[in-house]
């Protein structure tokens, strides 16, 4: 006799808390954690490739998600928890730069391609898709486009996708063929990113709709290009873009470069609907016994993220401080000073939740499946030879939550974690029920177990008497369908088995 039980697990485990302006490794406090799953990503390194993850929504239950993929980056879940949003190089193409969006389906392990970047070379004005890893530093190559789409989220209805890519274009070389000199010339010696949304149907991988350039991403610092949403019920947009943002001081300054947060229909001619974040700016001058003192801040939104009732938007604003006691020149940026910010969906409203320590670093917003809660990724801010770059560092991330309103911040999953993607399943809406069949297999029962989701624990439990039941055999789950034998006790006239999901 076979039963079937997921038996979801309840247990409620001691969270680290954070506080606020510092929430780096610090003492544990307890709260009780909205439902659902987390989805992320763990590097080991800087040079490692990123792995996939799952917990539950206090933590617990943290395990490896395999997937056939090469890399497996900034996971992006179905409102539904059935299927993810992975970026990844193409399998069996190493020396391909770009990457592509591809769909896991949770419940069959199943991976769809969605888009079809290249790499571009320019040669002598010709333009080949040659992949760029294997002809790097090739004097006669001119210029090269490559793509990055770190940043997508599925449609209300999941059959469709929105993409942010950072199409990277840069030069080569700078030498050419009819060159007399070995000079190999200048390998990336300019470069720009350019940030385009895109819209693909899940069925085919074939984009739906034009093109929207959201200007050049970082150029001057800005965030331009970090985050996309999809509004849940809307055939709407968030995107993130580069802009001229008001600035006042003394310094005669109107404006200056800013990023802001604004909203998109998903079909039709005309894309922009509005901005929905309004950042500003300051630049001042003023003398110190004699020296001549310059300061300036821009605000920079960006990692928008909707809530479940589509009333409210998450996002961080970093505010870009430059000063010229801190380089002599007042160019490079003083260390990042983040915070998690919160706005009605109508554009009213603006108020921060949460500000942060100076030097740490957001990448991602996350919302809890009903909206009590936000998780957020935090690490140390990358410091690439004295400059402070717009990047956290990966290996040093940590997964963070924090109510809907500021309150109570506490860690979550420690280093390294980072890129949460919040959805159903675990606690309150598990993935869906596995099927169990059974056969007599000489004095073995062999079990088949269909509809698991790779990377899940599942138990074997059994019994003589449906008293008491015991793990008689437990493993991951590799794939969507498992066989298992398991042999009955000796001398007992029954015994009964059943799947335990915890």
């Amino acid at each position: 006799m076979i039963l079937v039980s997921p038996f979801p697990t309840s247990a409620i485990r001691v969270a680290g808390r954070l506080l606020l302006g510092c929430l780096l490794g610090l003492p544990a406090g307890t709260a009780v954690a909205a439902e659902g799953v987390i989805y992320y990503n763990r590097v080991a390194t800087l040079d490692a490739p990123a792995t996939l993850r799952r917990a539950n929504s206090d933590g617990s239950g943290d395990q490896a998600v395999a997937v056939n993929l090469p890399a497996v980056l900034r996971p992006a879940a179905s409102r539904d928890g059935r299927q993810l949003l992975l970026t990844s190089k193409d399998p069996g193409r190493p020396f391909k730069i770009s990457n592509n969006v591809f769909n896991f389906d949770l419940a069959t392990a199943s991976v769809a391609r969605i888009t079809s970047f290249e790499d571009v070379l320019s040669t002598q004005g010709v333009l080949l898709t040659n992949d760029l890893g294997q002809v790097i530093g090739d004097r006669i190559n001119s210029g090269y486009t490559i793509n990055l789409p770190y940043h997508k989220a599925f449609s209300p209805d999941g059959t469709r996708v929105v993409v942010m890519n950072l199409r990277k274009t840069g030069t080569v070389s700078r030498d050419n063929i009819q060159s007399i000199t070995n000079d190999p010339g200048t390998v990336g010696a300019t470069s720009g990113r350019f940030p385009v949304v895109e819209i693909y149907r899940v069925a085919d991988g074939q984009p739906e709709g034009s093109y929207v350039y959201l200007g050049i991403e970082r150029t001057g610092f800005n965030q331009g290009g970090d985050g996309v949403d999809w509004h849940p019920t809307r055939n709407e947009i968030i995107a993130t873009l580069s802009a001229d943002i008001p600035a006042t001081g003394n310094a005669g300054r109107t404006g200056m470069e800013g990023t802001l947060l604004a909203i998109f229909t998903a079909s039709g001619p005309s894309g922009f609907v509005r901005k929905l974040t309004a950042p500003s700016g300051r630049a001042d001058y003023y003398l110190d016994v004699g020296t001549l003192i310059s300061t300036a801040y821009a605000e920079h939104d960006y990692a928008p993220a909707v809530a479940p009732d589509g009333l409210r938007v998450a996002y961080v604003r970093h505010t870009l401080r430059q000063d010229n006691r801190y380089d002599g020149a007042g160019i490079a940026p003083l260390p990042a000073l983040c915070s998690i910010r919160v706005i009605n969906y109508d554009g009213t409203g603006d108020r921060e939740i949460l500000p942060l320590a100076e030097g740490v670093w957001v990448t991602k917003l996350s919302w809890s499946p009903e909206g009590s809660e936000i998780a957020f990724d935090l690490a140390p801010q990358t410091v690439i030879n004295g400059w402070n770059s717009l990047l956290g560092d990966v290996s040093r991330s940590e997964i963070a939550v924090v109510n809907a309103d500021g309150t109570n911040p506490r860690k979550l999953i420690p280093a390294p974690a980072a890129f949460p993607s919040w959805t159903v399943g675990g606690n309150r809406n598990p993935p869906p029920r596995p099927t169990v069949r059974a056969a007599r297999n000489a004095k073995k029962v062999e079990i088949q177990v269909d509809g698991l989701v790779p990377g899940r624990q599942i138990n074997i439990l059994g019994t003589t008497d449906l008293k008491g039941w015991n793990v008689v055999h437990g493993f991951v789950a590799s794939a969507a369908s498992e066989t298992i034998l398991v042999t009955p006790a000796p001398g007992s006239p029954a015994s009964f088995y059943r799947v335990q999901v915890p």
